[in-house]
């Protein structure tokens, strides 16, 4: 059997049984099944590099999702959830950077909080197959709290667009699909102590279940007289990590403060890797149709200097601790739009302040039918581009950076998703 077949086979023998479930799922009350289908036509711009060839060719995508569902609920107490998703995905140009590229549009297919996983190479062909066991949990549930062991979704954060305490496979700015955070393999029990307090605690357990890959988190939520407030505490084999968070009203205004405190057992430029990160922001309700957002983020694992940022990504905090801005202090405007019951527009837009690079990312989402849905969107940066560094050979290790998101391609896609 050939590579591609066996990479469009196998997954698709999976869906058949899936698929047949449904009508099992129809006469037994305890089980629901559920999914989409999703397609994206994506064009990038050249990535340009000054001086050099482009590191990457003007392109057309084709990204496609067919997303499996099911729920099975066997006692009150017991329940099995299952995701299978499997996506073809058609490129004119392929990459030299790969599908998981600093600058690619999926979500991410590198994922070190498996235990085990799907292999995705990419061969550099035009069609590339990807598939993704993204859930596969078993829940107990009790009046004292819940305990779930297996592939689930592991979140943490009060802040709305950069999470200090959400470290386990954040996504990046610039993934198209970001329904379903990427499920981690963890054992977690959340206990109820009160009417709104809650003890999380758990054990993230990575790939090939090594300690280096793994973690233990421990977290406590609760809500004092309306205002929602959570501390959190995660070790990692190389750090440790311990932060909160409050969301409340101050008057008519929503407000949000998280921070992190990381302390890493590794080095950059002889000096110990110990950082901050804060995220502060507020909302406000124009009128019924508009909604405004700020939020400042403050990233002590960046650096003010872009010629540090490729170095950057290769250290702990980019590797395992969640973290994928590379400068210090952003500022992070949103406006909302309700045009009509049917139509919403987002805009949004990341600024360093250090480095003067944008990122803008602006987004119409039409609703055809209850099932059926469509949106329209551009990612659009400005800043300096990408260089080569004369002292080097010219080669990608002799790339550097002029800005943080000067080296975004122009994005501009559309998209259709139906649920079922």
């Amino acid at each position: 059997m050939s590579v591609v077949a066996e990479r469009v086979i196998r997954p698709m023998l999976f869906c058949i049984i899936l698929i047949c479930s449904q009508t099992w799922a129809e006469d037994e009350a305890a089980a629901n099944f559920s999914g989409y289908v999703k397609s994206y036509a994506l064009w990038q711009d050249a990535l340009e590099v000054s001086n050099s060839e482009p590191l990457a060719d003007e392109q057309w995508q084709s990204q496609n999702s067919l997303r499996l569902m099911l729920d099975y609920f066997p006692s009150d107490q017991l329940s099995l959830q299952l995701h299978y998703e499997i996506q073809p995905i058609y490129r004119t140009k392929p990459s030299a950077l790969g599908a998981g590229g600093p600058f690619s549009t999926l979500s991410s297919i590198d994922n070190r909080y498996r235990i085990k996983d799907f292999s995705n190479p990419d061969d550099g062909d035009h069609w590339l197959f990807l598939q993704n066991l993204d859930r596969l949990n078993l829940r107990y549930s009790t009046e004292q709290g819940d305990l779930t062991i297996g592939r689930q979704v592991v979140s943490f954060g009060s802040a709305r667009f950069v999470n200090p305490t959400d470290i386990f496979v954040p996504f990046a700015l610039q993934t198209l699909n970001q329904e379903y955070r990427v499920g981690i393999d963890a054992i977690r029990y959340q206990a109820a102590l009160g009417d709104f307090a809650q003890l999380d605690l758990g054990a993230v357990i990575g790939e090939d279940a090594e300690k280096e890959n793994s973690g233990l988190f421990l977290r406590g939520r609760d809500n004092w007289d309306g205002r929602d407030v959570q501390g959190i505490v995660i070790a990692l084999d190389q750090a440790w990590l311990i932060g909160g968070g409050l969301e409340t009203a101050i008057g008519d205004y929503g407000f949000w403060l998280e921070t992190a405190y990381v302390d890493a057992d590794v080095e950059f430029d002889n000096t110990e890797v110990r950082y901050w990160r804060h995220s502060v922001g507020s909302d406000y309700a124009l009128n019924e149709r508009w909604i405004l957002m700020l939020e400042y983020h403050y990233n002590g694992a960046g650096s003010d200097d872009p010629q540090d940022y490729l170095a950057l990504l290769a250290l702990q905090p980019y590797q395992q601790g969640g973290v994928y801005l590379l400068g210090r202090h952003y500022l992070i405007p949103a406006l909302n739009w309700q045009a009509s019951p049917l139509i919403s527009v987002n805009g949004s837009g990341f600024f360093n302040l250090e480095d003067d690079s944008c990122f803008i990312s602006l987004v119409a989402d039409i609703s055809w039918s209850e099932d059926l849905y469509s949106d329209v969107g551009v990612y659009w940066s400005r800043g300096e581009g990408l260089s080569l560094d004369p002292a080097v050979s010219p080669d990608v290790a002799a790339l550097q950076f002029g800005s943080e998101f000067g080296n975004y391609p122009v994005s501009v896609y559309a998209s259709l998703r139906w649920y079922f």
